[in-house]
């Protein structure tokens, strides 16, 4: 069961930014990117009680309070990233400073915390995301 939880929510984790991006595109981001986000986040609690209720999964509240942690970080992201496109910013900035930013939280959170180590392809690509990052601030 947990590689198919695991394959929908890789499934369904390109699907958010792409709706704040068509709400962009037609130019009622800024008065509905918050409706929106209520109703995506509202689907995945929504599936993952039905799949708790009818598994019979017990989810402790250390978990639950972790879930929700997660998932306010989550909406507050998508969130940003929808009032920064609705306020002309464009969609080749937006989405690379996000991913951008939660690959480097990640792995700043990883060292900082489990003191784990970046192996030279995860110094690689926090080089290339912070590269990145300096390109798209550069004016044109």
């Amino acid at each position: 069961m947990w590689i198919r939880a695991m394959l929908l929510a890789f499934l369904f984790n390109g699907l958010a930014p792409f709706g704040l991006r068509v709400l962009a595109g037609l130019g009622v981001a800024e008065t509905e990117t918050i409706v929106y986000l209520f109703y995506w986040y509202l689907a995945g609690f929504a599936l993952a009680a039905a799949w708790a209720f009818t598994s019979g999964a017990k989810i402790s509240r250390s978990a639950a309070l972790v879930g929700a942690a997660m998932g306010a970080a989550s909406v507050s992201g998508h969130a940003s990233m929808g009032m920064a496109l609705a306020h002309g910013v464009p969609g080749n900035v937006v989405f690379p400073i996000a991913v951008g930013a939660n690959l480097f939280i990640v792995a700043a959170g990883g060292f900082l915390w489990f003191r784990e180590r970046l192996g030279p392809y995860g110094k690689a690509g926090v080089a290339i995301g912070l590269l990145t990052a300096v390109l798209l601030a550069l004016p044109e």
